[in-house]
């Protein structure tokens, strides 16, 4: 019962978290003009590069390590982070003309630039906040949410009443940040403090470094095709890639999310329960591999209302992209899983090697996209890719920490397949629906018999 209980609090702090950025996003579409919305865009497509320092792996690791519950750990955690966050706030600022460039947004680089403080101030993030996950309390994370997401939404309409422009999205991303770095401080139980233990940084470090150089390579496979739509076609068509990547990434971001609130600390307990482990770890699969194909599946038939509702006929062009786009995001979040099995095992390096071989795709969908012109050609060579990044994610979580993968390939097999005929249900008709049920159905009958293993062993 517990487990539900933390498991609806964790879903109700995500599903905050996305209906508020997809509720800001809503507001900045009607406010602003399409190519001001595309200019929008960029301020969160860098803000994807911040986000790459967050997650660097310390919020993790305090609630992996056995040491965690130790004050001197956690304060050597928090010099760690600080040193990473000024670092951060450099690199940002070294980066912002180069940024402006590729996008083909010059007269942005002070705009950009400003980003660079908000590393910088996230190196005073308080990790207690993690650290509770460790001992099953979620409540001051939700909280950090439940408050600092709805005070970014809000900021929108002061911000555009004082820019009238594009701006408005740059006061909502410093209100939001700058109030969830605040709500780490309130309630804790330990001050926050700064040391220095050469062990804990080095292991520190260690355990970061993968997951950073992964985040650079996955700020490159997420974004660089928007910087290459933004440079060749301009704001209009990036607004429109902007739409439907929100619509599929927020929902994949969302469940991803959450199954990794939940299920690392369930895996990390089990990392010596072979038997456990593997059930768990198959669960997780099973439930990814779900969710990628619904997700799929509901935007090919609904999108196009989806846009009318959300965004209005300005946006409908989005809709062509819609189904490629689920596609690619749902073979990702089905990727999570050995990540995530790995990461309880202690090891962070998967989703870099994985993010890696992902990479080697985007140079093609480049040149496709440049010489052709055609966006759909683009996504579906990053398919592809994601596709080889996913089997590849399994296999080293394997050969490296031994975490099962037959089933793991099965059910990428099956959502693959479920997937494509989904795609081809709006050329060829609702016949080409049946690789769709034959995938689904596979999924839901190989779901049904682990949940009843996971019954009887209770």
């Amino acid at each position: 019962m517990r487990v539900l209980r933390s498991g609806m609090l964790v879903l109700a702090a995500n599903l905050t978290e996305v209906l508020s950025a997809l509720v800001r996003n809503l507001i900045l579409a009607r406010l602003l003009t399409v190519e001001q919305f595309g200019i929008a865009a960029t301020f969160a497509i860098l803000m994807t590069l911040v986000e790459t320092f967050q997650n660097a792996g310390l919020n993790r690791m305090i609630v992996q390590d056995p040491e965690a519950m130790q004050p001197h750990f956690m304060a050597s955690l928090h010099g760690t982070q600080l040193v990473i966050g000024v670092a951060a706030g450099v690199l940002m600022a070294i980066l912002a003309w180069p940024f402006a460039w590729a996008m083909d947004t010059p007269t942005l680089v002070v705009a950009y630039l400003t980003m660079a403080v908000i590393p910088l101030c996230t190196g005073f993030t308080h990790l207690e906040t993690f650290r509770a996950q460790r001992e099953g309390r979620f409540a001051p994370q939700a909280l950090r949410s439940f408050i600092s997401q709805p005070i970014g939404v809000l900021a929108v309409w002061p911000g555009f009443w004082w820019f009238g422009d594009y701006r408005a999205a740059l006061v909502a991303i410093f209100a939001q940040q700058l109030s969830a770095i605040v709500l780490t401080h309130v309630a804790v139980r330990e001050r926050f403090a700064l040391a220095y233990d050469r062990d804990i940084w080095r292991r520190a470090f260690a355990f970061a470094w993968p997951l950073t150089l992964n985040g650079f390579l996955m700020f490159w496979v997420v974004n660089g095709d928007r910087m290459v739509v933004s440079n060749r076609f301009g704001a209009a068509t990036l607004a429109w890639l902007s739409v439907a990547l929100m619509l599929t990434m927020m929902p994949a971001n969302l469940v991803a999310r959450t199954v990794q609130t939940l299920a690392l600390p369930a895996l990390a307990r089990n990392q010596h329960d072979g038997r456990q482990f593997a059930k768990l770890y198959n669960m997780t699969t099973t439930s990814l591999a779900l969710v990628g194909v619904s997700m799929t599946l509901g935007l090919v038939l609904l999108g196009k209302y989806v846009l009318l509702i959300l965004f209005g006929e300005r946006y409908l062009p989005a809709q062509a992209l819609l189904g490629l786009v689920a596609c690619m995001n749902g073979v990702r979040l089905i990727r999570a899983a050995p990540v995530i099995a790995a990461m309880a095992r202690g090891e962070t390096r998967n989703p870099l090697y994985a993010n890696i071989i992902r990479a080697c795709a985007i140079p093609l969908a480049f040149a496709a996209a440049w010489q052709t012109g055609d966006l759909t050609l683009m996504l579906g060579v990053g398919i592809g890719g994601e596709v080889v990044a996913a089997i590849a994610s399994g296999v080293l979580a394997w050969r490296h920490v031994r975490v099962p993968g037959r089933q793991y390939l099965i059910c990428t097999a099956l959502a693959l397949c479920a997937m494509v005929g989904a795609l081809a249900i709006p050329s060829l008709g609702w016949w080409a629906g049946m690789p769709t049920a034959t995938g689904m159905a596979g999924l839901v009958i190989i779901g049904a018999v682990q949940w009843r293993g996971m019954k009887g062993r209770r």
